[in-house]
């Protein structure tokens, strides 16, 4: 089968960017032809796929779209324009562009299906100009996010997201919000989870040293909760050379970036800003971490997660809709993951202020509770996770959509 997979922002740079890519790799073995519509700077270089994926760019900061690439989030690891901030004028360039792109992909390609990341605008033109082939969306929860918060075009996106001919959403939750949203029939959502490349996060096994280290890995922004992992520490009574915080990641905002570096010089442990690390150089970094920490006050269904049991860190996250259940009983109860209750939330990415410091010590608490099992663990416990991997979410992805075609 042909399929085309299509992303508004950058590849490979994101959460949704990773699932697409991870999907797109198990797809390719299992014989299926593909192609990717995506937007990237003009400074990027092109995909990191091979010479058999279709690659159409639409390209940023150009002649043609003179600003930065569109972002789900308000705050991404790149500089992005944000949703919030399009104009008509902007909006109009966006569509004429990328519907040329997109002709020329079917014309060239020819594709089956084409499969959409995100339940927002790049799909809602999809399913506007495509009638004679499948469209499928892929909710990554930041779509739903941005339609609660913002006006932009939501009357449209609604009506045309609802024609679409199937969604995959990644867990229950989301599943009955996406049917009330979009007033959408049950049968034609499909719950497909996550998944996490086993090829370069596993665990290696180290020998981890005695200094207890402590990890996070993603966007540097309040919403995911850094300023509340740092304040945390302030609730330890371990030795400063018993501990180290690794933070690895960027942020697009510098201003919140420096505040976040700046109180974490208030820390009596010494925190790392390691930047935006490579796959390969996060997993090692997992592998010698004892304690991976996501204390965020929003996601989607977060790979980040899986990467880190995998690689054999102890989890403390935050207590994320669906992820309970896609982690599974077998995992919960193993003493290698603790859920942190969620602050009161003002809107979908801002905690009540009074509600924090509970939060930031319960975040202590179960670092202390993680700390005592290490010491007392001769080795870190084996994670059956052969159900999570990109393999097992192709295998998914394949039998529903030779189902629809």
């Amino acid at each position: 089968m042909r399929i085309l997979h299509i992303t508004a922002q950058k590849p490979n740079s994101t959460g949704s960017g990773v699932y697409m890519s991870g999907l797109i790799k198990s797809l390719e073995k299992l014989g299926h032809e593909q192609g990717i519509i995506s937007g990237i700077d003009i400074k990027d270089e092109k995909l990191n796929f091979n010479n058999k994926i279709k690659f159409y760019p639409m390209i940023y900061n150009s002649n043609t779209l003179s600003f930065p690439v569109v972002g789900m989030s308000d705050i991404m690891p790149y500089e992005s324009t944000r949703y919030k901030d399009l104009t008509e004028d902007m909006i109009h360039k966006i569509k004429k562009e990328f519907i040329n792109i997109l002709n020329m992909a079917i014309r060239d390609f020819k594709p089956d299906i084409i499969i959409c990341n995100h339940l927002y605008l790049i799909t809602s033109f999809v399913r506007e100009e495509i009638k004679d082939i499948k469209v499928v969306g892929i909710c990554h929860g930041t779509c739903l996010r941005q339609l609660k918060n913002i006006e932009l075009k939501r009357d449209y996106i609604i009506s045309n997201i609802s024609k679409l001919d199937c969604i995959f959403a990644l867990h229950k939750d989301q599943k009955e919000e996406i049917i009330k949203f979009f007033n959408i029939k049950e049968e034609n959502i499909f719950i497909i989870g996550s998944g996490y490349n086993d090829k370069i996060f596993y665990n290696k096994n180290y020998k981890k040293d005695k200094i207890i280290n402590i990890t996070y890995a993603g966007k540097i922004c309040g919403s995911k909760g850094v300023k509340s992992l740092l304040n945390s520490l302030n609730y330890l009574n371990y030795n400063k050379e018993d501990l180290v915080i690794n933070i690895a990641g960027s942020g697009s905002d510098k201003e919140e970036t420096n505040e976040i570096i700046e109180l974490s010089k208030k820390s009596i442990y010494e925190v790392k800003f390691k930047g935006r690390l490579e796959h390969e150089e996060l997993a090692e970094l997992f592998n010698k971490s004892h304690i991976f920490i996501l204390p965020s006050f929003y996601e989607g269904l977060p790979i980040v997660v899986l990467e880190a049991l995998s690689c054999g860190c102890k989890v403390i996250v935050s207590k994320i809709n669906g992820l309970e259940e896609f982690i599974g009983e077998e995992i919960n109860n193993s003493q290698n993951i603790l859920y942190l209750q969620m602050p009161r939330m003002i809107n979908n990415t801002t905690p009540l202020k009074d509600d924090l410091p509970k939060f930031e010590e319960d975040i202590a608490k179960n670092i202390k509770k993680l700390i005592n099992i290490i010491r007392i663990e001769e080795k870190s416990s084996y994670i059956y996770m052969d159900d999570k991997t990109w393999d097992g979410l192709g295998k998914k992805v394949d039998e529903i959509i030779k189902f629809i075609v």
